[in-house]
């Protein structure tokens, strides 16, 4: 027979991290921002009122798992991307995503300059883990 799981837990034990749910409604807000849509537009995507949405971009409410699938879905967001600063995202996939959308909008010229810029980057890098 297992074991069920305590609520709250013992003093002394572990627990999950706290979501910190400002941080996800910020980001969620700026995805909206950038797809160029209102709350209430979102809101009629996913299936709740602007008000609610409001709420959620502010972190006056916990938004749901299957809220954030939904927001992620309808802002063509890695779900990862919400959960930025928890221990809980997946930052390398992020931020190669976050690059390659980035790249594929530059001309040669600029990705010429960028790769230089890597370039550059990397050389200081190495020379200060000398």
């Amino acid at each position: 027979m297992t074991k069920p799981d305590k609520f709250p837990p013992d003093k002394g034990e572990t627990t999950q991290p706290e979501l910190n749910y400002v941080k996800i409604g910020q980001r969620v807000k700026t995805a909206r921002i950038e797809k160029g849509l209102t709350q209430a537009d979102l809101g009629a995507m996913v299936g709740c009122s602007n008000n609610h949405l409001s709420h959620i971009e502010v972190g006056q409410t916990k938004v749901s798992l299957s809220m954030l699938l939904k927001l992620s879905s309808a802002l063509e967001k890695n779900f990862d991307f919400f959960l930025l600063d928890t221990p809980y995202a997946n930052n390398d996939s992020i931020i190669d995503t976050e690059i390659a959308q980035k790249l594929e909008k530059c001309n040669a010229s600029t990705l010429v300059s960028i790769n230089k810029i890597i370039d550059v980057l990397l050389e200081q890098q190495h020379t200060f883990s000398e």
